[in-house]
């Protein structure tokens, strides 16, 4: 195990990781994308009054989005490995204890998707954003990473799933858009390239070259 030190707006920030490629617990070019486009748009974490990530692997995008929101400890950060979220609560515990193990940080907890995902959201309530990045490597995850999110999003306008994700093989961006139309999404790709000049400083430009950024909205009913 390894850690990884970054600066988020002039915060600290360690992320302990591994190097292994099966586990989810490694910093992937999807998530430092999405990390860099919520520092680059904080404004939509200040108005957001609850954070989820899924499937959050060491929790990059989790953790920044807690540095960010005016409520850290309204930001939960997921996955379906106990080995994953024995990692995110070590970073949790060193990025916000300082010492003191009352103080506001964000919380882990177990979630597989599409199942228990009404009890989840009776214990935890809906969230105003949520998070997910490379998280999709096979097909059939993908409608139960998009029926999940919606309906863990609250109802509001602003409520927003945002999802970076590689399609290594161009395989899977036409069936994320189909599904997310089936499960009641509307979509918007993200331009990151065009919105986040400095993303090259943290991946380089060939391990994105298949990056997907994108935001989902509940669709009108």
């Amino acid at each position: 195990m390894s850690s990884k030190t970054l600066w988020i707006r002039g915060q600290e920030l360690w992320v302990f990781r591994t190097h292994l490629v099966l586990t989810g617990q490694r910093i992937w070019p999807a998530a430092k994308v999405l990390a860099l486009y919520l520092v680059e748009n904080p404004d939509i974490l200040q108005s957001a009054g609850s954070v989820l990530e899924l499937g959050a692997g060491p929790g990059l995008p989790g953790l920044v989005a807690a540095k960010l929101a005016p409520q850290p400890d309204r930001v939960v950060l997921t996955d379906n490995k106990d080995l994953v979220l024995d990692l995110l609560d070590k970073n949790i515990v060193k990025n916000f204890d300082n010492g003191d193990p009352m103080a506001d940080k964000p919380r882990c907890c177990h979630l597989e998707w599409g199942k228990g995902v009404t009890d989840f959201r009776d214990q935890y309530g809906g969230f105003d954003v949520i998070l997910a990045s490379d998280v999709i490597y096979h097909r059939p995850d993908i409608p139960l990473l998009l029926q999940t999110a919606r309906d863990l999003l609250n109802d509001k306008p602003s409520s927003v799933l945002l999802l970076s994700y590689n399609d290594r093989a161009k395989i899977f961006q036409q069936t994320v858009k189909e599904t997310a139309q089936e499960c009641g999404l509307e979509w918007t790709d993200i331009p990151f390239r065009e919105l986040l000049p400095n993303f090259s400083q943290l991946v380089h430009p060939d391990e994105v070259r298949h990056l997907h950024l994108m935001v989902f909205m509940k669709g009108v009913s």
